[in-house]
């Protein structure tokens, strides 16, 4: 059958801010990147790390978490999607 996918998300402001470190643990798995043939998809959510860190700190760390995930699939060679919820 067909293997379900893997979509980590990063909610919470703690979740945020570890988010660059989580996602290069997983993509230094060389079986992991191979599994998910090199492309991922991330959810950032928003409304617990509004009520963490009210509006403008959530939407701060929301945006850096991104640009730095971004570097750390480009250090691993992983194309990302990034996809919002509430």
């Amino acid at each position: 059958g067909r293997a379900m996918r893997v979509v980590p998300l990063f909610e919470t402001l703690t979740d945020l801010e570890n988010a660059p470190e989580v996602v290069d643990t997983l993509f230094s798995s060389d079986g992991y990147v191979g599994r998910v043939k090199g492309k991922q998809e991330i959810m950032v959510g928003y409304s617990d790390s509004a009520k963490d860190a009210g509006r403008l700190a959530a939407c701060w760390a929301q945006y850096t978490a991104q640009e730095k995930i971004t570097a750390v699939a480009s250090k691993h060679g992983v194309e990302l999607t990034f996809f919002h919820g509430k």
